[in-house]
């Protein structure tokens, strides 16, 4: 986990959406692209970058992957982290990307899609 290899990382709008998502939820692709009105696999990109820099984690379950904000990075980047939050907390894109977020967890998306209908209720 080398700062360089960090900073490119972060050095996309994308990236630091996706950074933002995870600071308080581990999400799944699926609820990512849904926020970020994007493909999966420009998600699973974005965030196959994210991880090779150590910035972000991945807990499979099954054929699922849940990805979250690395513990090693929050403890050993902690004032970067910090700032990088406080600095995201006050663009209006990352405001929406918030609210967006809050819908879709809500809307049980992923169940959604396991069962590949969009009108699937538990």
């Amino acid at each position: 986990m080398e700062l360089s290899d960090i900073l490119k990382a972060l050095g996309d709008s994308t990236r630091l959406r996706i950074f933002s998502l995870l600071a308080d939820n581990e999400l799944c692709v699926c609820v990512i692209s849904e926020v970020l009105k994007t493909s999966q696999p420009n998600v699973s990109k974005h965030l196959n970058r994210l991880r090779y820099s150590g910035i972000i984690k991945c807990r499979k379950i099954s054929q699922w992957c849940f990805y979250g904000i690395s513990g090693l990075f929050r403890e050993k980047y902690k004032p970067l982290y910090d700032f990088i939050l406080s600095e995201l907390d006050r663009g209006q894109q990352y405001k929406e990307d918030k609210k967006v977020l809050d819908y879709v967890l809500n809307s049980d998306i992923c169940y959604q899609q396991l069962l590949g209908q969009k009108g699937a209720k538990r």
